[in-house]
Formats: structure tokens, sequence, C-alpha cells
């Protein structure tokens, strides 16, 4: 059986910042090289064994990165290193003017990392604290002598906070829309097989335990088909769609399968909640009045329910197991639950 992947049920965007965190610390731990041996030369010890540290630092996060399941905690982690090391840059006398030049980078740095919503008063405080230092080492003759040089890096620093801020919330923006159409069956609006198998990873590595699944089929829904067309079907798939979501709670996961099959993933359940969810579904899928033209449906489902109470795990184990409660319900007669 495979290993799970680390992004495995994360958003798109958690992928490319693990390899965006990656080659960060690959970059910083050859520049931090690179500036040992310029401060070793210059003299400036105390600077070097930051840039040391930096590097050694950096170099051990990139094992632990590309495993981590807590990638967020380490780019914050990264930012925070890295922001300490060039502060430190920044306030050391020995330092020139052009060190500033990293303080422009930063904000960009922080939005490609961690989104819009940590980075506004992280940037603005080690913005606000770079500027203090420039002002502290230069003075402010470096302004008034200088007008459209400071300008100059004035406008560049919002330029790039503003350039990168509207760009993640841009990119945001669409990853919803194309996660939200690739995770949603497009007939019901349910979640699809791959919004499942992402809740379903979540749950079990999180431990939302126990944890069921129903699998759930309507009885005779060909018939349906054949005898008053695919209209009618479509009309009575979102019905049931419908149906369940209603009778569901709100961290229960209600999947459309194809076709007529339906899948609920129920966190924090054990097999006897489990059956009673089932049988209540049941009850109300028996208990609706569909109606196509001037014929009254009448609806029945079978339902399969299997548990488990082991974290981890993989999805497909626990859907052939309610699979075979399933066709154990419908030779028995359907319009049953089988746990």
């Amino acid at each position: 059986m495979s290993r799970a992947s680390p992004d495995d049920g994360m958003p798109l965007s958690h992928r490319h910042r693990r390899k965006l965190l990656t080659l960060l610390l690959m970059f910083t731990a050859l520049f931090g090289a690179i500036f040992v041996v310029v401060n070793f030369f210059g003299a400036r010890y105390a600077l070097m064994a930051v840039e040391m540290a930096l590097t050694l630092l950096t170099l051990s996060l990139l094992p632990v990165v590309r495993t981590t399941y807590h990638l967020r905690r380490w780019c914050l982690c990264y930012l925070g290193l890295l922001y300490a090391a060039t502060i430190y840059a920044l306030a050391s006398p020995t330092t020139s003017v052009t060190v500033f030049s990293w303080v422009m980078i930063m904000p960009l740095t922080a939005h490609l990392l961690l989104g819009r919503r940590l980075v506004g008063l992280f940037s603005v405080f080690y913005l606000a604290v770079a500027a203090g230092l420039f002002f502290w080492r230069f003075g402010t003759d470096v302004a008034v002598s200088a007008p459209g040089a400071t300008a100059n890096i004035v406008a560049v620093t919002i330029w790039t906070y503003l350039f990168s801020y509207f760009y993640e919330a841009s990119r945001e923006s669409a990853e919803q829309q194309l996660s939200q159409q690739a995770l949603t069956d497009s007939l019901t609006g349910l979640a699809n097989r791959v919004h499942l198998e992402q809740a379903f990873h979540r749950a079990a590595n999180e431990g939302a335990l126990p944890l069921s699944v129903l699998i759930l089929d309507l009885d005779h829904f060909k018939r349906i088909n054949d005898e008053h067309g695919h209209a009618c079907g479509d009309a009575v798939l979102k019905k049931i769609a419908d149906t369940l979501r209603e009778q569901t709670r709100v961290d229960d996961v209600v999947c459309r399968l194809g076709g007529e099959e339906f899948c609920i993933l129920l966190p924090r359940t054990d097999s006897d909640a489990a059956y009673r969810m089932a049988e209540r579904l049941r009850e109300a899928i028996e208990a609706l009045c569909c109606r196509h033209n001037d014929a009254l449906l009448a609806l029945t489902a079978s339902i399969g329910v299997a548990s488990t109470v082991k974290r981890g795990g993989h999805l497909d184990p626990m859907l052939h197991a309610a699979d075979e409660k399933l066709y154990q319900a419908k030779f028995g007669g359907r319009n049953r639950v089988v746990c």
C-alpha cells in the first residue's frame, strides 16, 4: 500500500508552497554560505556567526519541510529566522546601505509563503522596524539630501507589497473557484469522489474518530429513467441530494459517487450512531413525495454502513466494506440498512 503524501487532502497552494519553501531554503543556505565567507574576510565575525547559524538552520529544515504535515508552521519559522537575521544585518554598524535592499522583497516572500491573512501585520511591523533602523543608522539627512533616491526606495517597497497582496488575492480567488468546480458534482452540487477522499484523509489523520461511512443506493432507479426519462431521473437525484443535506450534520460530508449512488462521511460517529443516521435517511427518502408530470414516484434506498476507530488509513477499504453491506441490503429485499 502506498504511503500517504503530506499534501493529500490539502489545497493546491499547499503543494506549491512546499516547493517554494524548499527552494527558498536552498537559496538561503547557498547565499548564507557566501555571506559567511564575505563577512569572514571583512572581519565582521558577529555577522558571520549569524549567517552561519542561519545557513545551518535552513539546511536542517530541508528534510523536515519535504515531509511535514504542518507546513504553515515551518513557513512561519523560516520567515521568523529570515526576518531576525536581516534585522540584525540592518542594525549592524559594519554593513553598508545596500543591505537594506533585502527589505523590499520581504513582503513578496511573506505573501507567497503564507497568503494574505497573516502577512499584513507581519510585514508592516517588519517594514516599520527596518525604516527605524535605517534612520537610526544614517539619520534623516540621507532622505533630505537625496529625496529622489528615498522616494524610489519607498515607492518600490510599497509597490512590491501591493503587487504581492493583490496577486495573492487574485490567485486565492481563482484557486477557490477551480477547487470548487473540481470538488463538486455538477448535477447535485454535492461533493464528488475527490472531495470525499480529501475529507476522509483529514478526518482520519486529525483524529476525528470513530469514523463511519454510509453508501446509499436508490432502489430501481433505472426504472425511473426508462419510464419517465432522464430529466425526471435528474430531478429525483437533486431531490435526494437536498434531502441528504437537510438530514445530515454540518461536519458530515455528503457525496455523489456516480449514478444513483451516494456516500456520507460521518466524523466522530461510531457504528451504532451511523446505523441510526442511516435509518433516518432511509425513512426520509421513503417519505418523499416526488412528482413528475402526473406521476407520483415512490422512492426507497438501500444503505451499507462501515466504521473504523483506527487513526490514518485509506478511504478505499472503508468504501469496499460499506459496499459489501450495501449489496447485502439489496439482496435482502432492498429499502433497508445493513451495518
